[in-house]
């Protein structure tokens, strides 16, 4: 699993398994708290899809913590106002950094969360589709009136 993975895989998992993840850390490795956790705002990017120009949404509100572990910073951001996922996040990514074998002994309950995860994007995918409109199928009603 690389980190952009892990990343959308903490960001949506079970708390409780990023807390049991973080305070084994915490336990193991020097760990310090460089910011807190606090929110912040950042603009939203996006592609226009006809010109593919960037151009911005909006603010977004996100949570975002810095710590080090063994003296490597790790960062944790998550959309909304998360401090504690943000702070386990960061100590994850300040071992992972660090070297520490993180994903050595949590990698298949990690993997398996995101499983889960991809199964209820499915699902929710599945069910938005059952309302999308089908303009082709509303023309041929119409020329056939």
């Amino acid at each position: 699993m690389n980190k952009q993975q892990l990343s959308r895989t903490m960001s949506a998992c079970s708390l409780p398994l990023l807390e049991q993840i973080a305070q084994q850390i915490t336990q193991e490795q020097q760990v310090q708290v460089e910011r807190e956790p606090q929110t912040s705002l950042i603009m939203a990017k996006a592609k226009d899809s006809v010109s593919s120009q960037p151009f911005y949404l909006g603010e977004v509100l996100v949570t975002e913590c810095t710590i080090s572990v063994n003296q490597k910073l790790g960062i944790g951001i998550v959309v909304g106002e998360k401090p504690l996922r943000a702070y386990c996040m960061a100590i994850i990514d300040a071992a992972l950094n660090a070297g520490v074998p993180v994903l050595d002994r949590w990698g298949d309950r990690l993997r398996a969360e995101k499983q889960q995860l991809q199964k209820e994007h499915a699902l929710e995918y599945a069910r938005c589709a059952q309302s999308q409109v089908h303009f082709d199928t509303m023309e041929e009603y119409n020329d056939k009136r």
